[in-house]
């Protein structure tokens, strides 16, 4: 979509509010309703990919249903050149802009924002729908303080297992998905329980409950590390209100709330005990005389600062008006079709005008020549408006699509589709982009090429050197997730061990907390069981010394006089042996 553009003879796109990984997000103009709204339009390299275009489909028709106060709402959809559909425009910020402003929010209004947040996953879940995203990115405020949950894009229906959803395709944002997520497993309803209480740790601490140097590091600290508790960081923080985040940052969804109307009420209980402890220690206050001063001070300065906002404001708007009082005059385009490139650039620059350039491929108009304007030539409008200059690049020319940061399996299907060939396939480690993803590729985006030109590649083998997590004492189903997660090859190896049960495991070769390369062979070793200590039998008699390690498993030989005690062992006491092993005692005065 173009900046100007009519979409459906009624939606007039008037400026680019964003982009994602799919999908831009654009300011747009209901000419029939007369109000603003958001058109969100999937990427041109993935119109042609049914399984992108269903989901960008499904974002629609899902979020559509949800008639909600706490969810944008989704007003119209259809296909033109891509995908798209029209959405409510939300004038505010989301909490990642607030958060990245270090702006402090107090303790009530976190709560205030968690319940609502929880009231809109409430209604979603209601309709057996999980967001499975739920982060500060997607979390709106509103300048009227309503909040709002939207992105629906990597939605799932309870049970679904359609080929985005299904267990094994990890979507979602590493610092706040659920342990179940980081592991590909099916998601429910505690999975955006989990997300959102992420979330409200940030808000009260100024920082994620999980932080690694890539995301594949920290997801694999969602599955095998616990949160230090928010009280570190926020002292006066309610026990009720740390004991609820907590609650949600449970690694097992049975442990989490059952229903986010659960959280929603909890979340308002403490913000109600917390407003009525804040109005006693006011009332208290109230009591002091010095509440006079508090009280006068801040107001003088918030007077002088109204006072100065309004002049600064008033200033600003006058400056903008002509000096006569007049309208400001308006300028025609020029017809440029044909000019080359470099001269429409300056007679239009000449003009007042801000200039863009667009490439576009054109049989008729010459490489480097100009196709058309827009707005088109003889168009009136304000000089300092933007007008793109469309050049033509010649015949059959197409823009490369944008592969980074996906997976290369995706990546070669995209580069293909889209009508061209793969060519130099590097691998390199990285330390940021995860093992198996596009670090870069040459040309870059957006290049203009003929139909079969190559297009390489640079991709992730991860990072150079990696630290081995503590995997003792997890199933070896669960240690296995862990280290596929993080690139390396495995064998399993069974040991007896001193302290670990049977069938878990003991421990690593190489061992937890060393560093080692992704190409590293990590020995998981699962225990066969708890090693025996043997006990201390001198000065017993024979049969006291034989019912007490038989008891034990082990096997017993025997010398000299057994009416005698028994005067040495070996092993000695304290030593540790496996099951069935030998104890040689010695019978004597």
């Amino acid at each position: 979509m173009k900046i100007g553009q009519i979409v459906k003879e009624r939606y007039e796109i008037l400026e680019i509010l964003g982009e994602g990984g799919m999908a831009f997000v654009y300011k747009a103009r209901d000419t029939q309703l007369e109000r603003l709204v958001a058109i969100k339009t999937l990427k041109p390299n993935y119109v042609n990919q049914e399984t992108f275009v269903e989901r960008f489909k499904r974002e629609a028709t899902t979020a559509a249903n949800l008639n909600h106060p706490n969810i944008v709402q989704i007003f119209d959809w259809g296909i033109e050149d891509e995908p798209y559909f029209v959405m409510e425009y939300i004038e505010g910020n989301t909490l990642t802009s607030i958060i990245a402003k270090n702006r402090t929010i107090s303790l009530s209004d976190i709560l205030f924002i968690g319940a609502q947040v929880a009231n809109g996953l409430h209604a979603a879940h209601q309709k057996g729908l999980v967001h499975r995203d739920i982060k500060p990115g997607n979390i709106m405020i509103t300048p009227d303080g309503k909040v709002k949950v939207t992105d629906f894009g990597i939605v799932s229906l309870q049970n679904e297992e359609s080929d985005i959803t299904k267990t094994g395709s990890i979507l979602g944002t590493a610092s706040y998905i659920s342990p179940e997520q980081a592991q590909g497993k099916a998601v429910s309803i505690e999975s955006d329980l989990y997300s959102l209480g992420t979330v409200l740790y940030e808000l009260i601490t100024g920082k994620a409950p999980f932080t690694g140097d890539t995301p594949i590091s920290t997801a694999t600290k969602h599955l095998t590390e616990k949160p230090e508790k928010p009280s570190n960081y926020r002292r006066d923080l309610p026990k009720g209100v740390e004991s609820a985040i907590m609650k949600l940052l449970e690694k097992a969804t049975y442990d989490r709330f059952k229903s986010a109307e659960d959280l929603r009420a909890t979340l308002l209980q403490q913000r109600k005990t917390l407003q009525s402890e804040e109005t006693r220690e006011n009332l208290v206050d109230l009591t002091n005389p010095k509440i006079k001063l508090r009280f006068t001070l801040p107001a003088l300065l918030l007077s002088i600062g109204i006072v100065f906002g309004t002049i600064w404001t008033l200033t600003q708007v006058f400056d903008g008006l002509p000096v006569d009082g007049g309208a400001p005059s308006l300028i025609e385009i020029p017809d440029l079709t044909g000019s080359m490139q470099a001269q429409a650039l300056e007679d239009l620059q000449a003009l007042g005008f801000k200039v863009g350039i667009e490439n576009s491929a054109d049989a008729s108009v010459p490489a480097g020549s100009v196709i058309r304007t827009q707005p088109s030539s003889n168009t009136i409008i304000n000089p300092d408006s933007l007008v793109t200059i469309i050049v033509s690049v010649g015949p059959e020319a197409f823009p490369i699509p944008y592969v980074l940061d996906i997976e290369t399996e995706r990546a070669l299907y995209v580069v293909e589709e889209s009508g061209f060939s793969i060519g130099q396939l590097l691998e390199v480690n990285d330390d940021i982009i995860p093992r198996g993803f596009v670090i870069s590729q040459n040309p870059v985006a957006g290049t203009k090429m003929s139909p079969g030109s190559n297009i390489d590649l640079v991709i992730s083998k991860g990072p150079s050197l990696i630290e081995i997590s503590d995997l003792s004492r997890k199933s070896p189903e669960d240690a296995i997730q862990i280290l596929e997660t993080l690139g390396f090859e495995y064998e399993l190896i069974e040991e007896y061990s001193e302290d670990i049960e049977i069938g878990l495991v003991s421990g690593t070769l190489p061992g937890a907390g060393e560093i080692v390369t992704p190409e590293q062979l990590i020995q998981v070793v699962v225990s066969l069981g708890i090693r025996i200590e043997v006990p201390e039998v001198d000065g017993m008699s024979y049969e006291e010394a034989l019912s007490v390690l038989e008891e034990l498993n082990l096997v017993v030989t025997v010398s000299g006089d057994t009416s005698k005690t028994v005067r040495k062992q070996i092993p000695r006491k304290g030593e540790f042996i496996e099951p069935g092993e030998v104890v040689e005692l010695t019978f004597g005065d």
